[in-house]
Formats: structure tokens, sequence, C-alpha cells
């Protein structure tokens, strides 16, 4: 017999305000707290702080609430440097200091995959960007509804909140993210989003609207004739450098937002495998532009980039033809099919968008996969799950396990996590 689901305290409607204790910060930067036993998520909440807070939703075994007074702060407590925080959804730990905020993400990550059952290393580090501000190389911003101007999405909403600046953006979006905003007054048809990319080591702004991308480069062209100060704006592409290479950039070619952390997460790939890497046969998966199947070339290996999008698989042929003429063979498409024709491979990359793997690259992995194994991802949950079939439920074994901090500010991290067949 199911025992019976206790209802959510009375006390517990949208709009009261109701103290109680943070216990922990758990997974979105919430914090963990108890009303008359029934469970609370309190944004804007520490560990050990005593507050008021203000229910937002109520749930059949749980509550949200926003944080209203903090009667007992913690001392990691610190003033958000953004005035949007709070408002703006893009951040949700600008409160916390950054000591806390690794701390917490590696919580989290620990959390997630024990309570999928898995056997982890004794230790886990965490490394923390280089830059806790002003890292994002890319961001997506959208046009305010009947005026000019640009901003993010709510907090909790579809509405958009107008921002004249953003500090976890590089400061050349800053530079011409209120200009471009109100370029926009007056543009018929006007695009719903316009995403912007740094180029040129910050001097060059890469624009595209969304869905409509010609209107994007009639904005670069009146931005142009209007002799804007700052970065140089470009509709075309741009190029990022990495480790003296210089890549070729398009808006609709994934590439990783923080730029300052990227040492972190390629070297730490290659450091763990660089034995295994001469000679043998290493598939990069969702190998994007081929960044970091070309630092697998340089190690010696004989790589295989697979890639669906074609503009990325496209890239990733022109950036091999640049530095490792004939050493890097692309295949364009998915990976669930593509991945299991290609024999005696001894290293799989994986680097899957945040949904995670898709069950046929999981099954192959675990019926015919590789000695290693080496799995970077951007989502804990998918990447809980996934480990569950390749190792609890697979013949995987974890071997190690780091978290790169891509996403300061925010509740988001990068884990990479290398895996020995058994």
């Amino acid at each position: 017999m199911t025992e019976p689901t206790r209802a959510v305290s009375s006390h517990l409607v949208p709009g009261a305000r109701v103290r109680l204790e943070c216990d922990r910060l758990v997974h979105r930067g919430l914090g963990l707290g108890r009303f008359e036993g029934q469970v609370v998520f309190a944004f804007g909440a520490l560990p050990g702080e005593d507050l008021t807070v203000e229910i937002t939703s109520v749930h059949r075994r749980h509550a949200f609430a926003d944080t209203v007074v903090v009667h007992r702060a913690s001392p990691e407590r610190v003033t958000p440097l953004c005035p949007y925080f709070g408002v703006c959804g893009g951040c949700q730990l600008q409160h916390a200091s950054y000591d806390l905020q690794l701390q917490v993400k590696q919580e989290v990550l620990v959390e997630a995959l024990q309570r999928r059952g898995l056997q982890l290393p004794a230790a886990i580090d965490a490394l923390g960007a280089e830059a806790p501000w002003g890292y994002r190389w890319r961001g997506d911003f959208h046009l305010l509804p009947g005026r000019p101007g640009l901003g993010f999405t709510a907090r909790g909403s579809y509405s958009v909140v107008e921002v004249e600046s953003c500090p976890i953006h590089h400061p050349a979006i800053n530079q011409v993210l209120a200009p471009l905003g109100r370029s926009v007054e007056g543009v018929r048809g006007r695009p719903e989003t316009i995403q912007m990319t740094v180029g040129a080591q910050g001097a060059e702004v890469l624009v595209r609207s969304h869905p409509r991308r010609q209107l994007g480069e009639r904005l670069v062209a009146g931005s142009a004739s209007a002799d804007m100060d700052g970065p140089q704006l470009t509709g075309e592409a741009t190029e990022i450098h990495y480790r003296g290479r210089a890549f070729r950039v398009y808006s609709d070619a994934f590439i990783q937002v923080n730029q300052g952390s990227l040492e972190s997460l390629y070297e730490t790939v290659i450091d763990w495998v660089r034995p295994e890497l001469p000679g043998a046969k290493v598939i990069d998966a969702y190998g994007g532009s081929g960044w970091l199947g070309l630092r697998l070339a340089d190690e010696g290996a004989l790589v295989t980039v697979i890639e669906q999008n074609p503009v990325s698989a496209r890239l990733s042929e022109l950036h091999g033809e640049m530095y490792r003429p004939g050493e890097l063979e692309i295949l364009c498409g998915p990976v669930e099919e593509l991945l299991p024709r290609i024999e005696d491979v001894g290293v799989v990359v994986l680097d899957p968008p945040r949904s995670g793997l898709a069950p046929q690259v999981s099954g192959w992995l675990a019926m015919a996969g590789p000695p290693t194994v080496v799995y970077l991802s951007c989502e804990v949950s998918a990447l809980a799950r996934d480990l569950e079939a390749l190792c609890r439920l697979g013949p995987y074994q974890i071997e190690r396990l780091r978290l790169v901090d891509m996403f300061p500010q925010t509740y988001h991290f990068e884990t990479i996590v290398l895996l020995r067949r058994v």
C-alpha cells in the first residue's frame, strides 16, 4: 500500500510570509529550509541564515519562495554586483562568496551521482574560474516589446528585463549593448533575439538576429554608419584564438562561452589520456568546430570528429585543413548513427548537449565501447542518468572526476569524468 503524500502546511500559500532557517543550498542555487515540517526552496538564501521568505508557489510536497528579510546573515553573504540580480533570471548565486559557490556546486555534483548509486573516486576537485566576472563571450539578448532596448528573461516569468550592462558578459558586449538596443528603434519586423559573440580578442562583436537573420545585418550596417564607438560589429563571422590557433566562428556554430576557463576544461582531457593517445583511434563525439579534436591530434591520436551541425562540421574540416592537413576525419551526422560504425576505437570523448547522451549512444558504449571514455557534461542531472547506465548498470567505472566552473554566479558548471572499462 502506497503511503499517502503529506499535504503542504496551510500557512504556505502564495503571498504568505514565513520565517525559517536555511539548511543548505541545493541544485539551481536555491536554499532549502523547512516551515512546519514542509520543505521550502528559497531564492536568495544561504546556509545557516535566519530568514523571512515570501511564498511564490506551492506544490504537493514543497513550496518555492523569495527571501525578503535576512535576520541573521551568513558570513559568506556578499553584495551582488549586478543591480538586476533577483529580477533578471540569468544569475542565481551573486549573493554568495565565490568560495561558497564552488563548494555548493561540488556538493550538488556528489549528491546527484550518489543518488544514482554510483561509486565515486576519493578525490573530486573543483577548478574555479580565472575570472568570476566578465567571462561570457557569447550572449543572447531579447528585445523589449514596443520600445528600443535589450534585456534578459525575468526570473520566474517570460517578460523581458531591460539591462544596460551585464557583469558576467565580456566587456566588449557591454560596450555595444546599449547602442545596439537603441538602434533597434524603427526597424520593421523587429527580431525577437539578438545574439552577440566576442571575437578578435575583444576588438570585434559578431551580431545575429533571430528569427530573421537579415535584420541583424541591417543593425550592423546601421551601427557602422552611425560611427559607434567600441568594438567593430560584424554580421558575417569572427575568429577566436586558442593555444596559438585562430578559429573561425559563426553565430550558428557552438563555442564554449567561457574562453578564460577553456584551458582548464580541454587540457584536463588531454592530461588524463595523454599516454593512450599516440597512434590510437580517438572519437571526438559532438566535436563542434574541431578545437578539442585538434588538441587530441597534437598528441599523436588518429582523430575522427563527429558533429551533427553542418556549419560546425564544415568548420572542423576547415580547421583541420589549416592546422593538421589530412589528419582529422570529419563525419557530419547524429552521433547515435555514426559512432557504432567505427571499429577499433581506443578512446571516445563525449561532449553532448545539455540533454545528455541519446539512449543509442549509451547502449553502444555499454555493449561495444572502448577501454576509455571521457565525458564532458554541462548538466548534472543528465550526467547522473548517463553514468548510471554506463557504470552502475554497465561495464565502466569512474576513475577520475573534476568539476570546472565555467559559469560563475550561476548554478551551472561543467564536469569531466574519466571512465575505464572493467
